[in-house]
């Protein structure tokens, strides 16, 4: 707390991002400010009335970190992607938001491709095109599937002599043996972005266009293929709901609030019609509704690639100006923020509302209420010997090997028992090979349940240099077998052991298992259709995507995943610190800790003026930081 003093004091009266550390170095709170000094000193005023959530908050911090920027809207920007970064508790947090899918079409072929992704590659060279996020893996399936069927795509991509196997069955143009130019086939790309975009007339028009164009010239078998795929179109669209005479482009947003979750609701209006819905689920300590509706639009708009004319928000957000002024930072030209006040926009807010009201109630609230129900309908699913009152999931986490790390999240009656979560840090492989790294992570963790029985041969010498190892050493690896010497602090053993992953990751752990004579009920869950993998089956197991069961599957899983990000995150960062100072030519360890103890961090120490530099450690290593940092 010393230290937090220290930098209480030394903060800037300049705008900028400010982060909230706990004594582990977990990211707490993420802020922006006009003033830091004056909002971060507001938190530790004596006599301050503040609301519950912040108490809390201010009891466990323990540390801070602080960025200078330039701008208000630059202050949004970067707490933005810090928050997405880090998933700070005491903030407004979109979940499960990994898990949204886009739809990318990818240029870097030779034949075009189109399929589902996780992420957005950012880079301003890219060509290739991503449409979402979608919040249902169902809901893209079938959108790709129907772009397949109705414009015939290759499933090659590349030119060759061979056909792809979609031609055979006459439901590819032929691009793939050269039979049509690329240049008209990569045009039809350009139909498919429109209908991406729900552009429904552009496909429509461009498509009657083509047709015309055929049967000019005589090729009437291709004429009536894009007849038929214009009535199908025509079909799936007026079906849409009209709700507008005027052909506008808007989006309508309603807000379902409880004390620790929300439900924002996306009313999709294209040319008139009400085309897309979709519900999001937020996370927060007791926010307001109008911070976390704009949590939502930074979060939400900032990828999005369908962008509507006009937002109709239910209430005016803290930084609407700010936002709807600028824009043009964010990649969003010409988006309007509105509040309707009366008529149909006002109606379809509401509606929106409604519906997130709804979606709350059938899926969160009554999840919540009928856990004992969901946990019996699991044990029957998996004809597990006993209830599965704890449940273990498991997940790995690293780039390309680096600071690789593990997670093991506990689930109790089906709620999450932070107090039984564990760490991992991954020893024997840095390399990407998460087999590798799940297979010492899960030989570990149930180290704590049963020796192995193939450590009986091992050398005594080597039974003592690991016997006073500490003990993530000693359950390491020994080279021929691991050992446990500490074998007092045994954990419970799991009625349920859910995996991260499909079949490899699933025949891993269950060759852990044998290897330590555990008979354990064990799954894997595949993010690519949610499938079910349970042991020496041959076929996966797949739920309806509302299915209860699934659902507490999904949060077990994704509970995994996020705790591993985050304690990958922190030693990804204090690597991070350590390997930029070490760049710096005649800065030795001593210095480096200094320089930490006084700044906090690598940016703070780049943030800082030459002479606060120069009063630490004299002005020539002053000058070498500057011009290296």
């Amino acid at each position: 707390m010393v230290e937090l003093a220290q930098k209480l004091k030394h903060l800037p009266n300049l705008p900028g991002i400010y982060v909230f550390k706990n004594d582990r170095g977990e990211v707490l709170y993420v802020g922006k400010a006009k003033n830091l000094k004056n909002r971060v000193k507001s938190y530790f005023l004596n006599g301050r009335d503040h609301e519950p959530r912040l108490q809390v908050m201010i009891k466990n911090i323990a540390d801070l970190d602080y960025t200078v920027v330039s701008s208000e809207i630059e202050s949004l920007i970067l707490e933005n992607n810090l928050i997405k970064q880090y998933q700070p508790r005491f903030n407004v947090r979109m979940r499960d938001d990994k898990n949204y899918q886009f739809i990318k079409i990818d240029y870097s072929t030779q034949i075009p491709q189109i399929y589902p992704v996780r992420s957005i590659e950012k880079n301003f060279r890219n060509k290739n095109k991503y449409f979402g996020p979608y919040t249902s893996g169902l809901s893209v399936k079938e959108t790709l599937r129907l772009i397949k069927s109705v414009f015939r795509l290759c499933r090659n991509n590349k030119v060759t002599d061979r056909p792809c196997f979609a031609y055979h069955l006459g439901r590819c143009t032929g691009v793939c043996i050269g039979r049509i130019p690329l240049v008209d086939y990569r045009q039809t790309f350009k139909q498919i972005e429109e209908f991406l975009r729900h552009r429904q007339s552009a496909v429509l028009k461009s498509l009657k266009t083509e047709m015309r164009e055929t049967a000019r010239g005589k090729r009437f078998e291709r004429a009536g293929i894009l007849r038929d795929n214009i009535r199908n179109l025509e079909h799936l669209w007026q079906r849409q709901k009209i709700v507008s005479s005027r052909s506008e482009n808007n989006d309508y947003l309603g807000i379902h609030l409880t004390a620790k979750e929300a439900v924002v609701s996306l009313f999709m209006v294209r040319e008139g019609k009400l085309i897309h819905t979709e519900h999001f689920t937020l996370e927060h300590e007791n926010a307001a509704a109008a911070e976390i509706m704009q949590r939502f639009i930074l979060q939400y708009y900032t990828d999005a690639s369908d962008l509507p004319k006009e937002i109709n928000l239910p209430e005016a957000l803290p930084n609407q100006i700010i936002i709807e002024n600028n824009w043009a930072a964010l990649n969003q030209a010409g988006v309007r923020l509105r509040v309707p006040t009366r008529g149909r926009k006002k109606g379809l807010v509401k509606l929106a509302a409604e519906n997130a009201a709804l979606f709350y109630e059938r899926a969160l609230s009554s999840f919540e209420k009928n856990l004992p129900h969901v946990l019996s309908e699991l044990q029957i699913l998996l004809n597990l010997p006993a209830l599965p009152k704890r449940v273990e999931g498991f997940d790995i986490s690293n780039i390309q090997g680096t600071n690789p790390v593990g997670s093991m999240v506990v689930f109790t009656n089906g709620r999450p028992d932070r107090s039984q979560y564990r760490k991992f840090k991954i020893n024997i492989k840095d390399t990407p090979d998460d087999f590798a790294m799940m297979k010492e992570m899960l030989t570990r963790r149930f180290a704590r349940i049963n020796p192995a029985p193939s450590c009986r041969g091992i050398a005594p010498r080597r039974k003592a240099i690991l016997s006073h190892s500490s003990p993530q050493q000693a359950a390491g690896y020994s080279g021929r077998c691991w050992i446990n010497s500490t074998a007092e602090e045994k954990w419970p053993t799991p009625d349920l052991i859910v995996i991260d992953g499909g079949k490899g990751q699933l025949n891993v752990a269950t060759e852990v298992l044998t290897t330590y004579n555990l008979q354990l009920p064990i799954i894997g869950l595949a993010k690519r259709l949610e499938e079910i993998f349970l042991p020496r089956a041959k076929e996966p197991i797949l739920l309806a995507l509302d299915n209860p069961v699934l659902f507490l599957l999904q949060r077990i899983r994704d509970e995994a995943h996020r705790f591993a990000i985050t304690f990958y995150r922190t030693r990804h960062r204090k690597s991070g610190v350590v390997s930029r100072l070490e760049d710096v030519p005649g800065i030795g360890p001593v210095t480096r800790r200094k320089l930490i103890k006084k700044f906090g961090s690598v940016s703070a120490i780049r943030g800082a003026s030459l002479q606060a530099i120069a009063a630490e450690v004299g002005m020539a290593q002053a000058k070498k930081i500057k011009e290296n940092l």
